[in-house]
């Protein structure tokens, strides 16, 4: 299967921000995590989203109960490994903004370990590592959330999870905004996820969200051919990338139910080109 020069730049993307995320400092102990609030780089400039996802991370954090001694907490990771957290934040390279506590929330009356930390780099990348307790200081990995932008809301401990990471450059640079002249036309980015026992699971959106993603999706095919000027256009494809990837997750996540509606909206010459790239997204994502 042939690569575009898309998903090459996606490729060297994705490199850079593994580098990012190896800091060089290793932490001895991570008691000070707690008191370190969240930000984004210096160096990038705060978008109103950055803004909102800063103080719902630092919000769900708040107050939660930690370890008195991490090195006598114990973590069983993925592979069964054993650990102790505080080698578990040397061993994932955990940045200085890193933060974990334990809350309940699956509700079933037992306390998760909850880490997140923040890879660092332009627009990526919230990560979240969830743990079940089997003992006062044992826990057992369940799943790692990682690639965009995400925090938990504090009161219903949904996880809200941005889409425009893992597809801001589809066709486009990040920045690039689809230019609607009209009112009808409604950004949405987000999903929400649960966890239980067995992992994440989707909630789906509302009937008012659910009549927005199919609007935004007509008034995209309304708006007429886009042409790309080298690999980009103007965020048209991105905004249809972004609404049909919510469908998907909002919908079973089916790829065969979303192709239709790609090609129900989609109708212009580069369809099969812009599939191909969506379709491999979705699977990687």
């Amino acid at each position: 299967m042939a690569i575009s020069r898309w998903m090459v730049f996606i490729g060297i993307l994705a490199v850079g921000t593994v580098a990012c995320n190896n800091n060089p400092q290793p932490q001895t102990e991570i008691a000070h995590v707690d008191s370190v609030d969240y930000k984004k780089d210096s160096t990038d400039e705060a978008s109103d989203d950055d803004i909102m996802y800063t103080q719902c991370v630092n919000n769900f954090f708040k107050g939660l109960p930690a370890f008195s001694d991490s090195l006598a907490a114990t973590l069983q990771l993925q592979n069964g490994k054993k650990v102790s957290l505080t080698q578990f934040f040397k061993d994932e390279f955990m940045s200085p903004v890193a933060k974990y506590g334990r809350k309940d929330i699956d509700g079933d009356g037992t306390e998760e370990l909850v880490i997140f930390n923040y890879t660092g780099g332009a627009h990526c990348c919230s990560e979240y590592f969830i743990f079940r307790q089997q003992s006062s200081d044992s826990y057992v990995f369940v799943t790692h959330l990682t690639g965009g932008q995400a925090c938990i809301d504090p009161a219903s401990n949904a996880i809200i999870y941005s889409l425009s990471e893992s597809l801001g450059y589809f066709f486009s640079c990040y920045a690039c905004t689809y230019p609607d002249s009209s009112d009808a036309f409604k950004t949405l980015r987000e999903i929400r996820l649960m966890y239980g026992k067995s992992g994440l699971r989707v909630v789906p959106y509302d009937s008012i969200a659910a009549t927005q993603n199919l609007a935004n999706l007509a008034l995209l095919q309304q708006h007429g051919y886009v042409p790309m000027e080298g690999l980009m256009d103007n965020g048209w494809r991105k905004e249809y990338a972004i609404n049909l990837a919510l469908w998907h997750y909002n919908h079973g996540k089916k790829l065969s139910e979303t192709r239709k509606l790609f090609d129900r909206f989609y109708t212009f010459k580069d369809a099969p080109k812009v599939w191909n790239e969506l379709q491999l997204a979705l699977r990687d994502m």
